[in-house]
């Protein structure tokens, strides 16, 4: 199943792509966002990045307008300094690709049962989701699992993996998934969010460093924006939200950015109905004052 990109219409109006615009994709995914502006805009440039290398491989779309990069957004200045790319607008899209969730057997999904690795590029990245597990103490796990997840119960379920992995390593998505469901009460397994979803979510933030890589990649994505280029961002967790909300205000209070509407864009209920992912994408934009002095 490819990744169905959200919120097309408003991240085209909210870029204000003009004639011969260059846009920076950072997060091209299957390259949805990309390929709905290279149709619709004839003469505009788009230099596409993407992290992991087997989405990035799989990306068979190929055009003249458009450069490809197997890279992180985190080294945006330097990618956009090699390729003599100076943007008028860049898209971050953080949600993680259906990809990912359904084909890449890297155990991003309790729904199956892969190996616990959670790496966007295992090529690069060391550390996996099993490291984390059966190697980091009860006390890391629970304020992982607590601040990155916002998981309630983290205190039991930190506890219960330390109880298990002293039985054997836990590698196997459902084995987590079964320490999870002794570790929380009955009523917290009938809610319409899976009782699996927090501890993933924060194990995967966690590996990847995807909250201190945002942050990196705003702060870059700006700084390489012209004047009057616009940054348009899609998040999908409160977290990441609230980490791109502390970066535009830091930088508009600086002079550097202002915000081109204060209010949060969200999916139309329509979208929402339609693709169920939708539903928590929020849409943030920025639009370049002046360079830093």
């Amino acid at each position: 199943m490819r990744h169905v990109p959200v919120l097309v219409k408003e991240v085209i109006e909210y870029l204000d792509i003009k004639k011969g615009s260059k846009i920076i994709d950072a997060t091209l995914d299957g390259g949805g966002h990309t390929l709905k502006i290279l149709e619709k805009f004839p003469d505009v440039q788009i230099l596409g990045i993407e992290f992991d290398p087997v989405l990035f491989k799989s990306l068979q779309f190929d055009n003249g307008r458009l450069i490809k990069v197997n890279d992180s957004y985190v080294n945006l200045k330097k990618i956009a300094q090699e390729n003599k790319f100076e943007p008028d607008g860049i898209l971050f899209d953080l949600g993680l690709s259906s990809w990912h969730y359904e084909e890449s057997g890297r155990g991003f999904s309790f729904k199956g049962n892969e190996m616990l690795d959670m790496r966007f590029n295992p090529e690069i990245q060391k550390e996996s989701a099993i490291d984390v597990i059966n190697k980091y103490s009860e006390g890391d796990l629970r304020e992982l699992i607590s601040s990155l997840g916002e998981e309630q119960f983290a205190v039991n379920i930190a506890k219960n993996i330390v109880r298990a992995r002293k039985v054997k390593a836990i590698v196997m998505t459902q084995e987590l998934v079964d320490v999870i469901s002794q570790s929380v009460p009955e009523w917290y397994k009938h809610r319409k969010i899976n009782f699996a979803t927090k501890t993933f979510q924060a194990l995967r933030v966690a590996v990847n460093d995807e909250l201190g890589n945002v942050k990196k990649g705003m702060e870059s994505a700006i700084e390489i924006l012209k004047p009057g280029g616009r940054l348009v961002v899609i998040s999908f967790q409160g977290l990441e939200d609230k980490v791109v909300k502390e970066v535009f205000k830091e930088k508009v209070k600086d002079g550097i950015v202002r915000f081109v509407t204060k209010r949060t864009i969200k999916p139309s209920w329509e979208e929402q109905r339609n693709n169920l992912r939708a539903r928590s994408a929020k849409m943030k934009i920025v639009e370049k004052i002046k360079n830093k002095v």
